[in-house]
């Protein structure tokens, strides 16, 4: 096996860079490149499934806290969260169809705010936001996991809960790494498997409706007391981010078949479900447990199993929410690897994440980065913090992402596209998103200049980068260090666009 230098382009838009090859010299003819496998169902399973993940089983009691205990006004919260997040979706989805690349949000800001911007979200992505959200998911994985058999996770030592959390991030990785089409059925499975887990609490809860009538719904616009509108801020976050995820799907864009269709088929599907199983759950928790149990609860779906199922079979619910965790993380670890990889092929990102495994055929390299920022993060003291001040960033960047929508309206008025979002509905999640900064700015301050610092570091990050690129020493050395990579890593750079 042999090495050869070349050069590539990239036209398309958005990150039209050149970049340095080293290619192996394979026998098999075949092109090594991301192939378009993801059909409607594959599509609506990643998007549903990381939609919904482990919110509907333990937010639904801090909403209530945050509505005072009305029951009224914690469903509308549910729906309008819902709408909120809907509109941003579809926002998204024209952006997607219009670029046709993967990468997502790093291929819209780097098209219209430059590569600067673009690589400070990748990077905040790749060091801060996805290391401190898997950390959180592999925990909570690992803590319902022996809940059921240590009887409290207290009993369980600390040391022991990070070490399953960083064999369940390990696993996770591993199967990614394996298979792209292995990744997508297991995604296909566990949402399923989440979804199944949903409709058994719904059911339930008719069931006991139908039994016991709606004592649950009486005075549904009351409340344990007098309303606190200061805590009504606390509900919509809750149930806003319970609504997200969405976004992740528009980093797979170039693996999904026909994505002018599909795409948009599959985030309408899967927020319409996501937001009906929401409001039917809830209503399932309150035909068994009053609002006073369910804001006492930090778990309301294990009380919920072991009022109806009884403590021998509540484990079953347990178990459900360990697989949907599960399916969020499996699914963020495919979509996030596809950012890192197109950051990486547009010169921003180390040249090895820009790598496809010849036998696997997928980007190896992109989804082994993971692992050590998140198991740093898994046995960080203070990772609930970071999650913290990383969403103030997050709705940040989904601002500065939405509003290209009318950007290229204005821009673009003869611009032809297969779907257009309504741009009301681009107003109204911008407005939104940026009514939550306000109130966290002034509520939290200190996670706003945890942002800004944050922020900072990554433009260092980015002057580094560039200033590395024109050094032939520092190029020289990158490249012998790639050579050695891809040897070790069996890959080579994508060998045809796939956009």
């Amino acid at each position: 096996m042999s090495f050869q230098v070349s050069r590539t382009s990239n036209g398309r838009r958005g990150a039209g860079v050149k970049y340095e090859r080293l290619e192996f010299e394979e026998e098999d003819t075949s092109e090594v490149v991301l192939k378009r496998f993801l059909g409607l169902s594959s599509t609506v399973s990643f998007t549903l499934g990381m939609i919904i993940g482990t919110g509907i089983f333990l937010t639904p009691s801090g909403i209530l806290r945050g509505t005072s205990g009305s029951v009224g006004v914690a469903l509308i919260v549910w729906v309008v969260a819902g709408f909120i997040q809907a509109n941003g979706a579809l926002s998204l989805a024209e952006l997607a169809i219009y670029y046709g690349q993967s990468g997502g949000d790093f291929v819209y800001l780097h098209d219209v705010y430059g590569p600067a911007v673009a690589f400070t979200n990748s990077f905040i992505a790749a060091f801060v936001r996805e290391p401190s959200a898997a950390a959180i998911q592999s925990i909570v994985i690992v803590k319902f996991l022996v809940t059921p058999f240590a009887g409290d996770c207290e009993a369980v030592p600390e040391h022991g809960i990070r070490a399953g959390a960083t064999a369940v991030i390990m696993l996770a990785i591993f199967i990614n790494g394996l298979s792209a089409n292995l990744t997508a059925r297991t995604q296909v499975f566990l949402t399923f498997i989440k979804v199944s887990a949903v409709l058994l609490i719904i059911m339930l809860g008719a069931g006991k409706m139908v039994v016991d009538g709606t004592k649950g719904f009486q005075a549904s616009f009351g409340g344990s007391g007098d309303f606190d509108w200061s805590k009504l801020p606390s509900a919509m976050f809750l149930a806003y981010f319970a609504n997200g995820g969405w976004g992740n799907i528009a980093s797979v864009t170039e693996e999904i078949k026909n994505p002018e269709k599909t795409l948009i088929r599959g985030m309408v599907i899967s927020l319409t479900c996501a937001v009906t199983l929401y409001l039917l759950a809830n209503l399932a928790y309150l035909a068994v447990l009053t609002p006073e149990e369910m804001m006492a609860s930090d778990a309301v779906a294990a009380l919920f199993a072991v009022r109806v199922l009884g403590v021998r079979w509540s484990f079953i619910i347990w178990l459900c929410v360990v697989l949907s965790a599960i399916g969020n993380l499996n699914g963020s670890t495919y979509t996030k690897s596809r950012l890192y990889f197109v950051t990486a092929r547009a010169n921003l990102f180390p040249f090895i994440l820009s790598t496809i495994h010849v036998n696997r055929r997928t980007p190896l390299a992109s989804i082994l980065s993971i692992l050590p920022p998140t198991v740093i993060a898994i046995w960080s003291a203070d990772v609930w913090s970071i999650i913290k001040f990383s969403v103030i960033i997050s709705l940040t960047f989904s601002i500065l992402i939405v509003i290209i929508v009318p950007y290229h309206r204005w821009k673009f008025p003869d611009r032809k596209l297969p779907y257009k979002a309504p741009l009301p509905g681009c107003f109204i999640y911008v407005f939104f998103n940026i009514s939550l900064l306000l109130v966290t700015s002034i509520t939290n301050p200190r996670y706003i200049l945890s942002g800004i610092a944050t922020v900072a570091v990554a433009l260092v990050f980015y002057r580094l980068h560039k200033w590395t690129g024109r050094s032939p020493r520092a190029a020289a050395a990158s490249k012998s260090i790639n050579i050695f990579l891809q040897k070790v890593l069996l890959s080579v750079p994508q060998e045809a666009a796939t956009f």
